[in-house]
């Protein structure tokens, strides 16, 4: 064999080789880990005590709110100031001292004041509630009973309830829209974005902690969905029981852990096509989780509605209408802007009154969702 040939031999054997590489998909070129941990040189790259901060704050939040609720005038100064973490407002101190963390400063800028006018009224009804005992109806707001539990809840005079219209809208318009459009986002973990020099005094860099903290807003413990319970109490709260909760019918929670860690893994090899796949896989999932979540509780609020039970009814249709309004802020959302304001507006009661609403205009609301969302279709009556 001339030298000539060994050339043409070795040379085809190094392209043949080549082409096997090139082929090889970048993700099976990823080993991740079965858990959300990323360690390097022994200590954990992984951080996101900003938004357990945030969780922390909206559960606290929630307490106070349902304290109105049980009877106890609110103070609206109160509400104003746990959502913007100013004069020590929690009773956890660690929350307070963590004063540059806040909710306020991280809720879609459209409808910071939206929140505020809710805490205003929540206040406002609380405190008539305490002094008057004002029972609600229609174009009334007061305290409604939920069946014949003797618990009360607090209504605006569309059948709102305060508490949780504010805590599950905050869960769309902070956790959601932080996770879709700050975290997920070109300008938090695209090309412009360090991922090779370690931020000032920490393990990891610029983009794998920016994609840190868009897991964090989803809430989930490192090994979810494999625990022993699968959220323990301190975890089952928010996205994270919302998404355990519909997984059942649509195996959603293994899939999107699958993403979340994938996709940091991504980040680490710097295989950036891979993790941009996993943004389109936990947006997409995401969504469908709230979606799925708003038809539970449309089904709710016909089963209510159909047995005369008025206070259960405005709880279910208050949840139904936040997990619509959570879809807003999916950049890639499946169901339009305009069925998504016919819902709220019209499905859910003329102008959004709870008070007016039908079991068929809540078939109607439950027709666009499965319509958007055909996963949801063989589920929809079982949800």
């Amino acid at each position: 064999m001339n030298y000539k040939q060994a050339s043409l031999i070795a040379f085809s054997g190094l392209m043949a080789f080549s082409c096997v590489e090139e082929n090889v998909p970048e993700n099976e070129s990823i080993n991740p880990p079965d858990t959300y941990v990323f360690e390097r040189d022994g200590a954990s790259t992984v951080y996101y005590q900003g938004q357990t901060d945030r969780l922390n704050m909206l559960s606290e939040m929630k307490s106070y709110l349902v304290s109105g609720d049980g009877g106890e005038a609110l103070s609206f100064q109160k509400l104003l100031d746990m959502y913007s973490n100013s004069n020590a407002p929690f009773s956890d101190q660690d929350l307070n001292a963590a004063n540059t963390k806040q909710l306020e400063n991280k809720t879609n800028a459209a409808q910071v004041e939206f929140f505020k006018n809710l805490m205003s009224e929540a206040a406002e009804v609380s405190q008539d509630v305490a002094a008057n005992n004002t029972a609600a109806a229609n174009g009334v707001a007061g305290k409604v009973e939920r069946g014949t539990t003797g618990n009360f809840v607090n209504v605006n005079e569309k059948g709102w309830e305060f508490t949780q219209l504010i805590e599950k809208g905050l869960m769309g318009a902070v956790f959601y829209d932080q996770i879709f459009n700050t975290y997920l986002t070109e300008s938090k973990i695209g090309d412009g974005v360090d991922n090779e020099n370690l931020e000032e005094g920490e393990n990891f860099t610029a983009m794998e902690h920016h994609w840190d903290e868009a897991f964090g807003y989803w809430g989930v413990p490192a090994d979810f969905p494999k625990g022993d319970p699968v959220l323990s109490l301190e975890y089952k709260r928010f996205w994270a029981n919302y998404t355990d909760g519909r997984d059942d019918l649509l195996n959603v929670s293994q899939p999107l852990m699958d993403a979340y860690i994938l996709g940091r893994a991504a980040i680490v090899d710097n295989q950036h096509t891979v993790k941009w796949d996993q943004v389109d896989v936990i947006i997409d999932l995401h969504e469908l989780v709230s979606a799925a979540t708003a038809v539970h509780y449309i089904n709710d609020s016909m089963g209510y509605l159909s047995s005369g039970d008025q206070g259960n009814l405005l709880h279910a249709m208050s949840e139904a209408y936040t997990f619509v309004s959570a879809l807003q802020y999916s950049p890639s959302k499946k169901i339009s802007q305009s069925d998504i304001n016919e819902i709220l507006n019209t499905d859910l009661g003329t102008d959004g009154n709870f008070w007016l609403v039908s079991v068929e205009s809540l078939q109607n609301a439950k027709d666009k969702l499965t319509a958007a969302y055909p996963e949801l279709k063989d589920h929809e009556d079982a949800l």
